[in-house]
């Protein structure tokens, strides 16, 4: 029978990291998930299911400004190294020498920068819906010179987290890649502030010349028709990554993780076991 706890680390500059542990007697965590922006870590309900079944005991974090973890309001505060801190964070906290770290979305692109910062600790790098480089709508430089005072203005205006939120999923609803209602609903209870910033963050970023150095054992899962961040990315990344595979699953949008939680299963458990 597997036993969920629930836990807190602590980030190197103090912010607070939820995460829960979902393990078998003995067991230690051997995955990691990682959500996506505007997630936490009920994200991975569907996945971990078949995943624990198969014996590989898990954990799961909610990022900062996500869920039950700390909401930090610095401009700063959601750098790509302070998010990858707050996945050492947890790493460390569970006392493990390496883990294989499962991203999703924004998660993967956090991942991505762990596995760049800190490959001694990664076994195996599993990223769905994964980028190197920003979203669709942040690619022109002229746009995100226009973005950036204006999410840091209005994260600096916005107010504070309500309350500690995880948001509903439920079983059988095909998600949207923008789900507006929803979307609103969880930056409302959480804050807006982390949702603006860890955006900022993303629509600056480029991997590119970086994917060579990741020389781990990668599988890449990518829907045929994202939206946000194309299977041709993931493409991109197969051919640049030493030790890359890659899985397109037919007809998915950008949501893996809620859509296709079967087929990202079986693709994760034929890595692992491969």
């Amino acid at each position: 029978m597997t036993e969920t706890q629930r836990k807190r680390a602590v980030s190197r500059d103090g912010t607070e990291i939820y995460y829960e542990t979902y393990l078998q007697d003995g067991q230690k965590p051997q995955l990691l998930f990682v959500h996506g922006v505007g997630g936490d870590l009920d994200a991975w309900q569907f996945i971990l299911r078949p995943v624990l079944a198969a014996g590989y005991g898990s954990m799961a974090l909610d990022l900062r400004g996500s869920g039950y973890s700390g909401h930090p309001r610095g401009l700063k505060s959601y750098a790509m190294e302070r998010m990858t801190e707050d996945i050492l964070s947890v790493i460390e906290a569970e006392e493990l020498e390496k883990v294989t770290v499962i991203g999703h979305s924004g998660g993967a692109v956090c991942s991505l920068a762990f596995a760049l910062a800190h490959p001694d600790k990664i076994n195996k790098l599993i990223l769905l819906s994964p980028s190197y480089a920003p979203p669709r709508y942040g690619r022109s430089k002229v746009l995100r010179a226009l973005y950036a005072p204006f999410i840091t203005a209005l994260a600096l205006i916005s107010p504070k987290a309500r309350k500690p939120w995880h948001s509903p999923y439920p079983r059988g609803k095909h998600h949207q890649e923008v789900e507006v209602y929803g979307l609103a609903r969880t930056i409302y209870k959480n804050s807006l502030a982390s949702y603006l910033l860890i955006s900022k963050t993303l629509i600056h970023i480029d991997f590119e010349g970086a994917l060579p150095e990741v020389n781990l054992p990668t599988l890449l899962v990518a829907g045929e028709k994202d939206g946000i961040y194309p299977a041709s990315v993931a493409g991109v990344m197969r051919e640049k990554m030493p030790d890359a595979t890659l899985k397109v699953i037919p007809g998915a949008n950008h949501v893996l993780p809620l859509n296709n939680p079967k087929e990202v299963a079986e693709a994760i458990l034929q890595f692992l076991r491969g």
